[in-house]
C-alpha cells in the first residue's frame, strides 16, 4: 500500500530514454519493454533518486491545476501498476 510516507524509487534493472512526448523503459531482467507517456516520464525523472509519495504529490500539485484527491487516487494508480511491473520499487525508510 502505498502512503504518504512511502519512499519510492525506480528499480535498478531498468533503462530509460526519451522519445518525442514520453520515455521508453526497458526491464533488463525480464526484457520488457515499456512506453511511458508526457506525465509517466514525469514521474519517471522525479524518482531517479528516492522520493516519497508526499514529495511526488506536492510536485505535481504545483506544476498541474489539479485537485488533490483526484491526483492521489492517478498516481497511486500509475505507480501501483509500475510497482507490480518491476520498474519501481518501495525502499525502507
Amino acid at each position: 500500500m502505498i502512503e504518504l510516507s512511502t519512499l519510492i524509487s525506480q528499480s535498478g534493472d531498468v533503462v530509460a530514454c526519451e522519445l518525442d512526448g514520453g520515455s521508453a523503459l526497458l526491464d533488463l531482467k525480464s526484457g520488457d519493454y515499456f512506453r511511458l507517456n508526457q506525465t509517466g516520464s514525469l514521474i519517471w525523472s522525479d524518482i531517479t533518486t528516492p522520493a516519497t509519495f508526499s514529495d511526488l504529490l506536492n510536485g505535481f500539485i504545483n506544476r498541474f491545476d489539479v485537485d488533490q484527491a483526484t491526483l492521489d487516487a492517478d498516481l497511486k494508480a500509475v505507480l501501483s501498476v509500475m510497482l507490480d511491473k518491476g520498474l519501481v520499487v518501495i525502499n525502507p525508510r
